[in-house]
């Protein structure tokens, strides 16, 4: 599978994880409101991510029944419907739901702290870029959140795999971007001196800028594991000659995929 699939394929599942959240099932057919109205009125106080969420609702004398999680409330609405007659179910439904609820608001606390907390946090990163072969590489990843935002350097190294060019390449990544909380977006500039050590040697710098999406799974109240994809783009390349015949041209557009663990502050 090319590097191109590989990026993709992590890119989506990367998106699918952000887009997952609770499902709330709501059963109201008899009641003066939509199932959407109070689903959408139970969304906006819980959690967003936890155990699915069963309501069943039924009209009695003057409101409505609800079950949910084996206990029952019977609820005036006042004359309520619509909107608002949801809002004043949801607010009951709280109560319903405490153990449960509970357990899941710690676990959205400690994903919080964890990955989207302010303070300095280091990681490591293994992986591979697409050259003209494939170039492995180990970086550290500096990162300084502030809520959504954050400012990040990455700094490391590798070599080509094979190949009759013996080529190492330095990588500096510094970049500012957008946190959720488990997914981030990257933006910045990069710089990459090569070194050549067979031949007549060479050393030189490719400059341009990056592009990345990095997925970050707690592990641990402190650590994280993450997979990154990303692409780095340069300005200028260099053909690399032997015999008279081309043996080596930098990438344009050089797409990237890494592994690895951040402990967060």
């Amino acid at each position: 599978m090319s590097l191109w699939a590989i990026l993709g394929l992590a890119v989506l599942c990367v998106a699918a994880d952000a887009r997952a959240e609770r499902a709330i099932v709501v059963d109201a057919a008899d009641a003066p409101f939509a199932a959407s109205e109070l689903q959408m009125a139970i969304r906006v106080r819980v959690p967003e991510r936890g155990a699915r969420i069963l309501i069943r609702v039924t009209a009695v004398a003057g409101g409505v029944r609800i079950e949910a999680a084996g206990g029952v409330r019977e609820i005036d609405l006042v004359g309520l419907r619509g909107a608002s007659a949801a809002r004043l179910v949801a607010l009951a439904a709280d109560d319903l739901l405490p153990d449960q609820l509970a357990r899941d608001s710690a676990a959205s606390s400690l994903d919080a702290r964890s990955s989207s907390g302010r303070g300095l946090a280091i990681g490591v990163l293994g992986g591979v870029a697409s050259w003209d072969r494939m170039l492995g590489q180990l970086d550290l990843d500096f990162v300084l959140r502030r809520d959504r935002w954050l400012a990040a350097l990455e700094l490391g190294g590798g070599a080509l795999v094979d190949g009759a060019v013996s080529l190492t390449a330095g990588i500096a990544r510094l970049d500012v971007g957008w946190n959720t909380g488990l997914l981030e977006a990257r933006v910045g500039v990069t710089a990459a001196p090569l070194f050549v050590s067979n031949g007549a040697g060479d050393q030189t710098l490719l400059l341009g800028g990056n592009a990345s999406l990095r997925a970050r799974i707690p592990l641990s109240r402190a650590v994280l594991g993450v997979i990154a994809a990303g692409v780095d783009v340069f300005a200028t390349r260099t053909i690399y000659m032997i015999d008279g015949m081309a043996a080596l041209t930098t990438p344009r557009f050089a797409p990237w995929l890494a592994l690895g663990v951040e402990v967060a502050p």
